[in-house]
């Protein structure tokens, strides 16, 4: 898909005494990142460029504008080309064309340190940083209420994008372990123990055995050593 903007916004770029000025290629990409922001193609836009000049030197001027005309953008290859124009104390100098390619940025929480294998992760075993949206692989998972009290279920690297398959919700009940089996049915209630079959967090249904008789029921558990049995 193809975007054509035309646009005419200036960006103050530099101001101090008489003398050499230079506009920097990041001068140059800041102007453009402002302007993917003002059409609504990024909030957070990272910009490449592979033609054009980008570095421009001016004697004896106070200030400098860039204005950025015209954006051409090609979303399948995150392609964009661009015309600029550069004007010194209020004059117009120079024009440029650029090409280049854009990235979406995107905010995500990775861990501060190495996560070791079953650790529960909390709040000050992460911090944000700024990934492309592009190296983000499916399944990642940078929200930081979604990983907040979830288990490691692997060593998980320090700065390293934590994935869906690293993470599990923590396990409150373990196989073989004893637990309070709870029946509640029309104000009635019956607490037995039992051997978990299965591993169990919160909410899970799992598999139980009554040692004494040797019937299987499933419950849901509820909290550690604690599971609720539903009337059939």
């Amino acid at each position: 898909m193809r975007l054509v903007l035309t646009i005419l916004t200036f960006m103050l770029i530099a101001i101090q005494p008489a003398g050499a000025l230079v506009l920097s290629p990041d001068d140059m990409a800041e102007a453009v990142r402002r302007e993917f922001v003002e059409q609504g193609l990024g909030d957070n836009v990272e910009v490449e460029f592979f033609g054009g000049q980008t570095e421009f030197a001016f004697e004896g001027v106070k200030d400098a504008k860039i204005m950025v005309s015209y954006l051409e953008v090609e979303e399948e290859q995150n392609k964009f080309t661009a015309e600029a124009e550069i004007f010194a104390d209020g004059k117009p100098v120079e024009k440029t064309k650029l090409f280049g390619r854009y990235f979406v940025m995107t905010e995500i929480w990775v861990p501060i340190k190495d996560i070791e294998k079953d650790k529960i992760i909390r709040s000050e075993d992460l911090k944000k940083v700024v990934f492309r949206s592009n190296r983000l692989r499916e399944g990642t998972v940078g929200a930081k209420e979604s990983l907040l009290g979830k288990q490691a279920l692997r060593l998980i690297k320090e700065g390293k994008p934590i994935m869906l398959r690293d993470i599990r919700d923590e396990v409150l009940i373990k196989r073989g372990q004893t637990v309070l089996a709870v029946y509640r049915h029309k104000g009635l209630q019956i607490m037995t123990k039992m051997e978990a079959q299965e591993d169990g967090a919160r909410g899970q249904r799992i598999k139980l055995l009554n040692t004494k008789s040797g019937k299987e029921v499933v419950g849901k558990v509820v909290d550690k050593n604690m599971v609720e049995i539903a009337a059939e």
